[in-house]
């Protein structure tokens, strides 16, 4: 059965949600953005000013990077979220995956990782086992979270950065390749 989708936001990270939902067979009814143009569209789908009531049966992905603007939007809009997880990731039965989420290509969850809402597994990042990833996280391509780590909510880890086993990461962090150097 083909699902809908509707997706908030017209920036880069919606073309790669716009794929791996067409990935799913997955059909995009519009796009939700609050600077539209009329008559607007995105990768030939239709841009329209946010309305609650148009496609309220389409499961809804915040396209957005952004961890603070995506919280925002999250307690604003009143469509329900889907969580897609695309094909090309590994992703353990035993992981929790929150409502909101994307996990995109090659990224690889382990066994007993539970990951908030409305978070981004970007591209090849690696997820070890027992990890705690809260909301609105935003791990970065190709980025390694090591077994048992803690993410709180809002961190963003940047591409290629190195979380070690057991290391407890506090809210709203930006951790970039030289944050967790230790002197």
């Amino acid at each position: 059965m083909e699902k809908s989708y509707v997706i908030y936001g017209a920036g880069g990270h919606a073309k790669v949600i716009v794929d791996l939902i067409l990935e799913h067979n997955g059909t995009v009814e519009c796009v939700f953005d609050d600077n539209v143009e009329e008559n607007a569209t995105f990768m030939s789908i239709p841009v329209l000013k946010y309305d609650p009531e148009l496609y309220k049966h389409s499961k809804m992905i915040i396209a957005i990077g952004d961890n603070n603007v995506r919280r925002l939007l999250a307690h604003k809009l009143k469509h329900n979220f889907a969580t897609i997880i695309h094909p090309k990731a590994s992703v353990s039965e035993f992981a929790l995956i929150g409502r909101g989420t994307v996990v995109l290509a090659n990224a690889v969850v382990q066994a007993e990782v539970s990951i908030g809402d409305h978070s981004i597994v970007n591209i090849g990042a690696c997820v070890d086992h027992e990890v705690s990833i809260s909301d609105f996280v935003h791990i970065g391509p190709l980025a390694y979270i090591g077994g048992a780590a803690l993410i709180k909510n809002g961190v963003k880890i940047d591409p290629g950065v190195i979380v070690l086993r057991n290391t407890e990461i506090a809210e709203n962090s930006h951790i970039t390749p030289l944050s967790l150097v230790k002197e």
